[in-house]
């Protein structure tokens, strides 16, 4: 007879736990499984061969600038490594240099001279208020306006500046010695952490590195030979226009993470500090700056994944990094869903491998507890007086006086260059010889713009429907004060003339479709639609996430982190390629960016929601529950009100970059209005005049951005 203990199944409450997993796991593997089948079975009605052995074929093109030399005979998988080396290294280049110049803007912007923490801002403002692509694209057309390459600037010696690239001093033969250097720095920081001081062992090391290296390295120096330049290292002007792209505009987070970490460290640390006899720098080393750390590390890490999924930005200015090397390789086989996996596994691997090293160095740091968590912080007072520096007036007046001067002849400059040099009206040769800006390019081309391609029969009623979105986001800022139903009604009415604008009616025009539309009209709807469509699936996906069901918890958590560690830029091409192969093509490229958008914007904003939801005590669900209320009822009004007022600052900051995130879809070919400046310069007429274009649009984005700030500051100063 079998004995309760010797039964071959499982106890029935494991089945009940682990079968509701098992479900979902079928279930979503089917569904996998299904997709692959359907978008397999469309490409062989193509004629298309699918698998990954296309890695092992001819890729056909050359990738022109790698540390790996790659050739057209060499296979696909060749090129993608070469792809990624490229990646890479805008990644290893860009990451140090915005950490420096992010903590040196946040520093600034400490400082107890009022003007400089305002030159800062001034800084940190527009970068952080306009789409990195836009700024690409600003960095790209300067480079191009510098001298050739027999006229090449030279800021620092041996440093030379073109518009073919930079060109600087090259090291052979340092490879090896490199990491004996790291192991010399590493056999120093574990003397100092036995023996309490690193410097005789780091000495030591440096002194025999020096010893062995110096006659082995080879420097290698640009030099000016000819027509062109000669030896060191010879980045391409996209690789230049990158990295400084991507350096300038993480920096504004990287200060502003930089400050809040400051601003965190508690009074009393550094009071104590100071009564042990420590000098102000030792404070500023032992006291503020380990804490800091502790505090800044994990927005730091999202800073460095997202300028490494930022680089995939690189496709819009030529400069072939993974993304870009993919793409090609995409259009050449036909093969968009192995390509897209590729691109999708290897961006999630760098997510984790740079997420889980930043976690672990965060972990061994924050061992021992955050230390006096009570009591006052430094919060706004100035870094250097907290820190013990003495205030010496003289300094700070001399310090005021030159940022005075400085900023008198910056505001001198751009008057001079924006308003009275400047040329408002006329064609191209009226701004040919003149040295202010030419913001006759903006107005000649306004209605392209505005309108993108639309034909002239459309732009009225495009006129229309933008004015009554435009009005439509005033009234749901609180731009006009009034009752939450009269506002709702007057949100109504508008987005009412708008499809009417938009629909013919009731004056009986042509309908406009999403495949007409273009320009402002474009980034607006898009906008609109997106942040519409992804608060419900936000919603729908923060409450599935911290539901008590296992395999829905990890299925949301899945589809989240996977969208979160993907580029927007790899969700759109996948958009553009796969979706066509499900739906059976005629889709839209508005409905594809819409798409991507939606879910991109949706899984940010769910990690937003899951955490004010958190933050709601359960004694609340449990008093509603307890009044007899179901949990759908109890959701809406009680726990969805607290979690709406306590997310709402950072749900804001979400939709700021979503709305900067709409510049993206002119990579997929939607004409919106980043597109429509594209269109202006690439004529050949208006082309010198790029800045005024993109200044344009700058001031449109960062229009939108701010007015939203403002709302979340509104609010943020409602619940304090």
């Amino acid at each position: 007879m079998m004995t309760a203990t010797t039964l071959p199944f499982p106890p029935t409450g494991l089945w009940r736990r682990w079968l509701p997993t098992l479900a979902w796991a079928l279930a979503l593997g089917g569904m996998a499984t299904i997709l692959v089948l359907h978008v397999e079975s469309v490409q062989a009605a193509r004629g298309i061969q699918g698998g990954f052995d296309f890695l092992f074929h001819p890729a056909g093109f050359r990738i022109s600038e790698s540390l790996l030399n790659v050739t057209p005979e060499d296979p696909y998988w060749m090129s993608i490594a070469a792809g990624l080396v490229n990646t890479l290294t805008v990644a290893f280049v860009a990451i140090p240099l915005a950490t420096a110049l992010g903590i040196v803007l946040g520093l600034v912007g400490l400082s107890s001279n009022v003007l400089a923490a305002r030159c800062a801002a001034l800084v940190i403002a527009p970068l952080r208020n306009t789409p990195v692509l836009l700024q690409l694209f600003v960095w790209y057309g300067l480079m191009l306006r510098l001298p050739d390459m027999r006229q090449a600037w030279s800021p620092l010696p041996s440093v030379l500046l073109s518009n073919r690239g930079l060109a600087l001093p090259a090291l052979h033969g340092w490879l090896p010695y490199a990491a004996v250097a790291v192991a010399a720095l590493v056999m120093g920081w574990r003397a100092r952490r036995r023996f309490g001081n690193a410097a005789p062992a780091v000495a030591l090391a440096v002194a025999a590195l020096a010893w062995t290296v110096l006659p082995a390295v080879q420097v290698d120096l640009p030099i000016k030979r000819g027509l062109g330049l000669q030896g060191g290292w010879q980045p391409s002007i996209e690789f230049a226009a990158l990295t400084i792209g991507l350096v300038v505009f993480h920096a504004a987070y990287i200060a502003d993470i930089v400050r809040a970490a400051l601003r965190a460290v508690p009074v009393g640390l550094v009071e104590a500090g100071q009564a042990m006899g420590l000098t102000p720098g030792k404070v500023l080393r032992l006291v503020i700056a380990p804490y800091a750390m502790r505090v800044a590390l994990p927005p730091y890490a999202n800073q460095c994944l997202a300028l490494v999924k930022n680089s995939t930005l690189a496709i819009a200015i030529g400069y072939q990094e993974l993304m870009a090397v993919i793409n090609t390789a995409i259009t050449q086989t036909g093969l968009a869903l192995e390509g897209i996996a590729l691109a999708v596994a290897v961006y999630l691997t760098l997510a984790l491998c740079l997420g889980g090293g930043l976690s672990a160095w965060n972990a061994r740091h924050a061992r021992h507890g955050p230390g006096d968590t009570h009591g006052a912080r430094l919060g706004d007072r100035a870094l250097w007086n907290a820190a013990g520096h003495d205030a010496r007036p003289w300094r700070a007046k001399l310090l005021s006086a030159v940022l005075t001067l400085l900023l008198a002849v910056v505001a001198w400059m751009l008057l001079d260059w924006a308003v009275i040099r400047a040329v408002w009206q006329g064609d191209p040769a009226a701004c040919a010889d003149v040295a202010g800006a030419c913001w006759a390019a903006v107005g000649e081309n306004l209605p392209l713009l505005f309108f993108g391609a639309m034909a002239q029969a459309d732009r009225g009623p495009a006129l229309i429907a933008c004015v009554s979105l435009v009005a439509g986001i005033a009234v749901v800022l609180g731009a006009w004060r009034a009752q939450p139903r009269t506002r709702a009604a007057l949100v109504a009415g508008l987005l009412a003339i708008t499809v009417a604008a938009l629909s013919g009616w009731p004056w009986g025009g042509a309908v406009i479709g999403p495949q007409r539309w273009g320009g402002l009209l474009v980034t607006l709807i898009l906008a609109i639609a997106a942040l519409a469509a992804a608060v419900p699936l936000a919603f729908a996906l923060a409450l599935l996430r911290r539901s008590s069901s296992r395999a829905g918890s990890l299925a949301a958590a899945g589809l989240i982190e996977a969208v979160r560690g993907v580029p927007l830029v790899t969700q759109l091409l996948f958009a553009s390629f796969v979706l066509p192969i499900l739906l059976g093509g005629g889709v839209s490229k508005f409905s594809m960016a819409l798409a991507a958008l939606t879910l991109h914007t949706a899984c940010l904003l769910a990690e937003v929601l899951r955490g004010a939801l958190q933050a709601i005590p359960p004694g609340q669900m449990m008093a509603a529950r307890a009044l007899g209320m179901p949990p759908a009822l109890a959701y809406a009004c009680v726990i969805w009100p607290q979690a709406r007022r306590i997310a709402a600052p950072a749900a804001l900051g979400v939709f700021v970059g979503a709305v900067k995130d709409t510049s993206l879809v002119s990579i997929i070919g939607v004409f919106d209005v980043l597109g429509a400046a594209k269109a202006v310069v690439a004529g050949t007429a208006w082309r010198p005049y790029h800045v005024e274009i993109y200044l344009a649009v700058a001031l449109l984005y960062m229009a939108a951005s701010l007015a939203l700030s403002r709302v979340a500051r509104r609010m943020e100063g409602r619940r304090a």
